[in-house]
C-alpha cells in the first residue's frame, strides 16, 4: 500500500474512532443541548445527535471497507508514538 493510501486509511480510522467515542459518550449518559439563537432556551437533542453520529460511523466504516477491502478493521501504525 502506498503512503498516500496508508494516510487515507489512518485518517478514516481516526475519524471513525472519534465518532464512535462520541457515540459511547452519548450512550453513557452524555447530553447535547442547543439553543436556536442567542438568549433562547436550550433544548435537548441527544437522541438526534446519537442517531446522526451512528449513521456517520456506519458510512465511514463502509467507505473504509470499500477503499481498503484487504485491510483488517482497526490495525494501523499510530501517527505519533507515546514516550
Amino acid at each position: 500500500m502506498s503512503i498516500g493510501n496508508e494516510d487515507r486509511y489512518v485518517e478514516l480510522t481516526t475519524r471513525l474512532r472519534s465518532v464512535e467515542a462520541f457515540c459511547d459518550f452519548l450512550s453513557g449518559g452524555g447530553i447535547v443541548r442547543v439553543a436556536d439563537k442567542d438568549g433562547s432556551a436550550f433544548k435537548e437533542v441527544t437522541k438526534v445527535m446519537l442517531a446522526r453520529q451512528r449513521r456517520e460511523a456506519a458510512a465511514i466504516r463502509e467507505m473504509r471497507r470499500t477503499l481498503f477491502p484487504n485491510r483488517p478493521g482497526e490495525e494501523f501504525q499510530p501517527l505519533y508514538s507515546r514516550h
